[in-house]
């Protein structure tokens, strides 16, 4: 078998799928992290207001719904056979 035939264990493919998720998780955290600093913190300062805090727990929110609410969307059309 050439390299490209070779198959992968079941372990390795849940240890890659694995890595794959935390890698995501990451750059969601990331691009979470960078959105709502972006819209809710001007300059910072010793510590934050409670705006700011207010404001930061609202973005969060809103981007993890509208995340979970966008996967949930691709997996319905994806079960669907409609594609993306």
């Amino acid at each position: 078998m050439s390299g490209s035939e070779e198959k992968i264990s079941p372990e390795l493919q849940q240890f890659l799928l694995n890595e794959q998720a935390k890698a995501q998780m990451q750059q969601t955290v990331a691009r979470l992290t960078d959105t709502c600093w972006d819209k809710c913190v001007g300059t910072p300062g010793r510590s934050l207001g409670s705006r700011e805090e207010a404001c930061l727990s609202d973005c969060a929110k809103r981007f993890i719904e509208t995340t979970q609410f966008i996967i949930q969307r691709f997996q319905q059309k994806a079960s669907a056979g409609g594609g993306f």
